[in-house]
């Protein structure tokens, strides 16, 4: 016959090893949670932006420099008069470098590349009046006025379809019931870097410094 005291120990011992197993069970499943978190935002990271470089060891004198310059640009269109608009350039000197790769590769950056690009830009829509055309009097041009410009990652993607849209939203809310009407419309847009793939009436614009 086992002495009682002896069936509690045992049943203790049952005890600490299930809470033992449990504590286990839980650390792998953090130990996995925490794998997964790893493995999905470390890529991210790897292939966010670095932020733009102003100065290199190598050359402690020289700093970056990116400036909005003035120009004047001629909006033009096939069969419609051309105007004259006042705008800016991105022009300047940004950093870039490429380090002698290894392997293994190192998680350091061995490619660096800042352009001089637009910082803050808006769009405008310039109307060209088309005296030889009955069926289309009047063309819309959108235009990128520049207004800031900075050093910025190569390869930067654009992000303007919502500006665009807006642009000739607001231009249909103002726009009288009678017809097209020549004024211009502008609408605000941060970030905006390149002039779009396709707008309402395109064509090449000649920009002349």
């Amino acid at each position: 016959m086992q002495a009682p005291w002896l069936g509690n120990r045992a049943g203790r011992k049952e005890t600490r090893r299930g809470i033992s197993l449990g504590g286990c069970r839980i650390l792998a499943e953090l130990a996995m949670m925490l794998w997964f978190v790893v493995g999905t935002l470390f890529p991210a990271l790897l292939l966010a932006a670095p932020p733009p470089i102003n100065k290199l060891a190598l050359f402690p004198d020289k700093s970056a420099w990116c400036e909005a310059k003035n120009i004047t640009q001629i909006v033009g269109h096939s069969g419609c008069e051309s105007k004259s608009i006042q705008n800016r350039a991105c022009l300047g000197q940004c950093f870039s470098y490429s380090v002698p790769n290894t392997f293994p590769q190192s998680t350091e950056s061995l490619v660096h590349c800042d352009s001089c690009m637009p910082a803050q830009s808006m769009w405008e829509i310039v109307t060209l009046d088309c005296p030889g055309n009955d069926e289309i009097p009047r063309v819309d041009k959108l235009v990128e006025k520049i207004l800031h410009c900075s050093c910025q990652a190569c390869g930067k993607e654009p992000s303007h379809e919502g500006a665009l849209f807006n642009v000739y939203l607001n231009a249909e809310e103002n726009m009288p019931a009678e017809g097209p009407s020549p004024h211009h419309y502008t609408h605000h847009q941060q970030e905006v870097e390149e002039p779009p793939a396709s707008s309402h009436h395109h064509h090449e614009e000649e920009a002349d410094e």
